[in-house]
C-alpha cells in the first residue's frame, strides 16, 4: 500500500472559484446595480396590477 492509492482530490478542492478582476464591483456600483433591477421589478409588478 503506497501513498498513491489514496487519492483525495486536489489541493483546491474544497476552495471556491474566484471571480475575475474585470468583473468584480465595487460596492457603491453593487448598490446602484440592485437599486435599478429592484426599480424595474416593481416598474413591472405595477404595470401587472393595473391591467388586472
Amino acid at each position: 500500500m503506497g501513498r498513491d492509492e489514496h487519492t483525495t482530490g486536489g489541493k483546491n478542492s474544497s476552495s471556491l472559484p474566484q471571480t475575475p478582476k474585470k468583473q468584480k464591483l465595487s460596492a457603491s456600483q453593487m448598490r446602484e446595480e440592485m437599486a435599478r433591477e429592484i426599480a424595474q421589478l416593481t416598474s413591472s409588478s405595477d404595470m401587472k396590477a393595473k391591467r388586472k
